[in-house]
């Protein structure tokens, strides 16, 4: 068994199993040496190959500023809906002329809190720095 790295497709490959001709740029592995670098992808490394074509672990690349808007924007949504209860609670035991939950002021504490999710995309330093808002954790804590 003889293990070879081809930098054009990323993967490494087990002559002993691979039936099919090897790319054209593969490099011999030591079992060392695979072992080290699967280590180093368990870690969340990536394997690229070197200058001599023998594969090395490097750190992934940083996410493009589009990335991390997107994933900011997913985190913004989901805790706003993550608190959609509340409101609904409130506006439903109001019509229902129940007791609220939830205090005047403590609701407004709530859709101030929505309000500055929605307002994240607005800050100067978007998306690489958020200065995340924080709701008081009790407003969230289901009610005895």
């Amino acid at each position: 068994m003889t293990l070879f790295f081809s930098g054009a497709t990323g993967a490494f490959y087990d002559d002993g199993l691979w039936s099919a001709d090897l790319p054209a740029d593969v490099v011999e592995v030591t079992p060392q040496d695979h072992a080290a670098l699967m280590a180093a992808v368990a870690t969340g490394k990536i394997l690229q190959a070197g200058p001599d074509g023998a594969p090395v672990a490097v750190d992934p690349p940083s996410p493009s500023t589009e990335a991390l808007a997107s994933r900011a924007r997913r985190r913004r949504d989901a805790e706003i809906a993550g608190l959609r209860y509340l409101v609904e609670r409130h506006r439903d035991e109001l019509a229902l002329g129940l007791t609220t939950t939830l205090t005047t002021e403590d609701f407004l504490s709530v859709l101030h809190h929505i309000q500055a999710l929605r307002d994240v995309p607005e800050q100067a330093a978007f998306p690489t720095d958020i200065d995340w808002p924080v709701l008081p954790p009790e407003l969230i804590a289901a009610p005895d």
